[in-house]
């Protein structure tokens, strides 16, 4: 006769809180400082990029502030001053681009009008 398998309805809150802990407790310890490591990084990720709606998005908000704490502001300024650069960067590309092809433009007219 088949042996029954037990599924988590079968336990109690207690037991299955229990069960929980023992498991967290044991893969916590059977992995490598990399596997932590990426584990950490890959949750922090999904909980601070994967914010839905205000509440959540304050609460990342209020978790960022707490981490870099006296330099939070400076941090921003720094992100503000560099984003601002790379679209002044891409900004002035834009603009030698259509003169480069006005320019262009302006001399193949020239050339077709002595072809004439």
């Amino acid at each position: 006769m088949a042996k029954k398998k037990i599924n988590y309805s079968d336990l109690s809150n207690k037991e299955l809180e229990l069960l929980k802990d023992i498991y967290i407790d044991l893969k916590v310890k059977s992995m490598n400082i990399n596997d932590l490591k990426g584990f950490a990084f890959e949750n922090i990720s999904l909980q601070i990029k994967n914010t839905i709606g205000n509440e959540e998005e304050l609460e990342a908000w209020q978790e960022m502030e707490d981490f870099f704490k006296d330099e939070f502001l400076n941090t921003i300024q720094d992100i503000q001053i560099k984003l601002r650069s790379k679209n002044d960067e891409l900004t002035n590309l834009n603009i030698e681009e259509k003169k480069l092809a006005t320019e262009d433009t302006a001399e193949d007219k020239k050339l077709d009008m002595w072809e004439d």
